[in-house]
């Protein structure tokens, strides 16, 4: 998209939603309208990449008949994929927040509901359902949350010493006007789901600024009151397990904390797990 149509395309979206106030939702990537479900889940994805993150992980769903009344939801979080893509977006929790609420609404989900989250999509899941605690309309029943790069305040007042931030952030701010920064995006691209398509991108930079490294994101976990499964690979470069076990001691009652064979992206490990405790979320949606 040129300069000149992006522009267009900015003013265009903020008049129909800021003036007319036409509710802001994903784009939905994969619905596969079950009939009847006991149970809705929807799968978030982390930055720089879309709703095809969790292509094998719904592909190996889709076949297990355990499965045949669960409602598989998959979304291109703002910015990302076919979502909207105005740089007049803040990309905060705010806009995250609701844009998934107003989605939910769109798709008219009655069933209680599982968030599955992937890197920042881990994040934005644990924000959604504190910020949603009150309401019954969507309950949501269980978080699975993989590879939260969760940071403590005082890791991320020394950025300069995360080799992970360096690998993110700094690609937006450099790939302007270093082009082999390009390459290390496809680097990155071998051990995550991120596509560097996205790294010139207002979504992008700000979503990285006002989510990712929003210091308020341990306490954030430490207030979660659903049921919820962090999992962890053993060699993620981009996130601290000890962190997400610290957030799990510090709320035992609703956090489990598990890592297993793998890195950033969704492994066969993680698969498993995710599977595992889907099984165990339809059972709490048939009590309920």
């Amino acid at each position: 998209m040129t300069t000149l149509t992006h522009k267009i395309y900015d003013f265009l979206t903020w008049f129909w939603h800021k003036v007319f106030h036409v509710p802001i939702r994903l784009a939905v990537g994969y619905d596969n309208h079950v009939s009847d479900p006991v149970v809705t889940v929807i799968f978030l994805h982390g930055i720089s990449a879309t709703y095809k993150t969790w292509s094998t992980t719904i592909s190996q769903l889709s076949k297990n008949p355990e499965f045949k009344q669960t409602r598989l939801v998959a979304l291109d979080l703002l910015g990302f994929g076919k979502s909207l893509h105005a740089n007049w977006l803040d990309y905060d929790y705010h806009d995250y927040n609701q844009a998934l609420a107003n989605t939910i609404k769109k798709l008219k989900i009655t069933t209680p509901i599982v968030l599955v989250g992937h890197s920042m999509g881990a994040l934005i899941a644990a924000e959604y359902v504190n910020a949603n605690s009150s309401s019954a309309k969507h309950q949501i029943i269980r978080l699975i949350l993989v590879s939260p790069p969760v940071l403590m305040p005082d890791e991320l007042a020394r950025l300069p010493d995360q080799v992970y931030i360096k690998s993110y952030s700094s690609l937006h701010r450099l790939a302007a006007d270093v082009p082999a920064m390009e390459v290390v995006a496809k680097i990155v691209q071998r051990f995550s789901s991120f596509r560097s398509d996205y790294i010139k991108t207002a979504a992008f930079a700000k979503s990285m600024e006002q989510v990712i490294l929003n210091h308020q994101n341990f306490a954030t976990f430490t207030k979660i009151h659903v049921p919820t499964l962090l999992l962890h690979g053993h060699f993620d470069p981009l996130v601290m397990g000890s962190n997400l076990r610290l957030a799990a001691k510090r709320n035992p009652t609703y956090l489990r904390y598990q890592s297993v064979i793998g890195h950033h992206d969704i492994s066969v490990g993680k698969r498993a797990k995710i599977e595992q405790e889907l099984k165990r979320a339809i059972k709490d949606g048939i009590k309920n």
